[in-house]
């Protein structure tokens, strides 16, 4: 398989699941709104937005009730949500600006557009590492005081498994998706900046392998896991873990606005 199928076959398949994943937001999200306040605040949509964006870094992002009751949750927490944001982030990007800027505006020539799409850019390469660190030993946080240690207060149901299961998978094929990537002829010159995956490629070297044809196969299961997973997390313990903080937020919102038109 070709990288260029692989990629024809990656956007086939998750476009209808981003579709699936914008109508269950809109379900989850319009049951909350039918469960809080019916009071629509009336203030300038920007101060609204402004302070959607604010209350979010607050409660959902650093989570400051979650830091006071147990540091341990919060760090876990924190790692998990800022590595995937920042992946995520990061991945839609390299996407608006390879599919919209680059292919329909033409503006390869703009380094601080075409750097997004060229993963082995010192910048991208350094903040997919970052990221992908992050989610990683979040993740392993996560295993040891739910599954490991059992702390008795810390429930552990079918979903906190399925979002251990998820994101392993997420992690697990694309750390070797960026491996086989490092190996085959996709990697630039400054792979180097990969300062994660860089020197454990070569441990690889001895298998012999298609490396070109196996990195466009590790895209495509990569790519699709991801696609699953971002598919569950309206209804999923992903969702879940920020449900609070979204409420919280929406609380202060209207409150604040109130108060301002007061």
């Amino acid at each position: 398989m070709t990288l260029e199928r692989a990629e024809t076959v990656f956007w086939i398949a998750h476009l209808p699941m981003m579709v699936l994943f914008c109508a269950g937001m809109w379900v989850v999200l319009a049951g909350w709104r039918r469960g809080g306040s019916s009071r629509r605040p009336s203030g300038a949509p920007w101060r609204r937005m402004w302070l959607l964006v604010k209350g979010f870094i607050a409660e959902a992002w650093f989570n400051r009730r979650l830091l006071r009751n147990s540091f341990w949750r919060w760090l876990t927490h924190f790692m998990l949500l800022s590595g995937f944001m920042l992946t995520m982030g990061l991945s839609g990007i390299s996407a608006l600006s390879d599919k919209l800027l680059i292919h329909v505006f033409h503006l390869e020539h703009v380094d601080w557009i075409a750097m997004w799409v060229n993963q082995d850019h010192p910048v991208t390469a350094v903040l997919n590492e970052i990221g992908a660190l992050l989610m990683t030993i979040g993740l392993l946080f996560f295993v040891v005081r739910r599954y490991l240690f059992r702390i008795p207060q810390l429930r552990t149901g079918p979903m906190d498994t399925w979002m251990v299961v998820g994101l392993g998978l997420i992690l697990l094929s694309g750390w070797v998706t960026e491996l086989v990537r490092l190996n085959s002829a996709h990697a630039g010159s400054t792979a180097c900046y990969a300062f994660v995956a860089y020197p454990m490629a070569p441990l690889l070297n001895g298998l012999q392998l298609d490396w070109n044809s196996a990195y466009a196969w590790m895209y495509l299961i990569h790519g699709l896991l991801t696609s699953i997973v971002i598919v569950t997390i309206p209804f999923s313990k992903f969702m879940h873990v920020i449900a609070g903080a979204l409420v919280t937020v929406g609380r202060q919102v209207e409150q604040e606005v109130g108060h301002a038109e007061a």
